[in-house]
């Protein structure tokens, strides 16, 4: 629900991937694992001004740029199309995430994104990949969902691919290290491979992930909420 939500957003930093699962959706089946989606965690602008206000980001938008501009400036300016996309609000309140769905890469809000189950991992990295990652989701707004889910092409992507190559390492980018799987002939990534990537390093000091939060809505009972606080 809504209260729900809010302490999530309270708890959510920009950057953060998201994990989530809609009970008896058709898109379930065929999908390994108990995860089905991954999603990227932006908040609002407001959040992603202060949160992004280094000079570690400052610097990078300057050679980006030529000019000393703040993260949220220069999303507006080279993204002007996804940037008013994001500032939209409906009545399930502001947009705070980006997806891939069958729509294509899109703006939305939690109570979108929540489902029945949610988790959300903090990748371990700088606020400086952090905000080069957010980039690079702002570039694919507004592409078609990849049917096929072919990860050797960017026109179209699925899900796992926006945040797979949103956090994708380059020269002078740090990311996030996740290999693609063979799955029905295709390389790919099923979402559930963030949550074995996760448990599998939880007790490492070079792990990639920290945990946030995890949201279970059992209909059967009261919402259960979990979090680090």
């Amino acid at each position: 629900d809504q209260q729900q939500q809010e302490a999530l957003a309270q708890q959510a930093e920009p950057g953060d991937v998201m994990l989530s699962r809609k009970n008896w959706y058709l898109s379930n089946v065929g999908l390994p694992g108990f995860w089905p989606h991954a999603l990227l965690y932006l908040g609002e602008a407001d959040q992603l001004e202060t949160y992004f206000d280094t000079p570690e980001v400052r610097g990078w938008v300057r050679e980006q740029t030529g000019q000393d501009i703040g993260f949220v400036e220069f999303l507006a300016r080279e993204y002007p199309r996804a940037w008013v996309e994001y500032q939209r609000r409906d009545e399930s309140g502001p947009r705070r995430v980006i997806e891939a769905i069958s729509e294509g890469v899109v703006f939305n809000t939690l109570a979108h994104a929540a489902g029945d189950y949610l988790a959300v991992m903090r990748p371990r990295l700088s606020k400086l990949a952090k905000a080069q990652a957010i980039a690079a989701a702002f570039g694919h707004h507004g592409k078609p969902c990849d049917f096929d889910f072919d990860f050797a092409t960017d026109h179209a992507l699925v899900c796992t691919e926006l945040v797979w190559r949103s956090y994708r390492p380059a020269e002078g980018k740090e990311g996030l290290r996740m290999s693609l799987v063979e799955l029905a002939g295709r390389r790919t990534l099923p979402a559930n491979e963030f949550a074995r990537v996760f448990s599998e390093g939880i007790e490492s000091s070079d792990r990639q992930f920290d945990f946030v939060a995890f949201l279970d809505a059992d209909h059967r009972a009261d919402v259960d909420w979990l979090s680090q606080s």
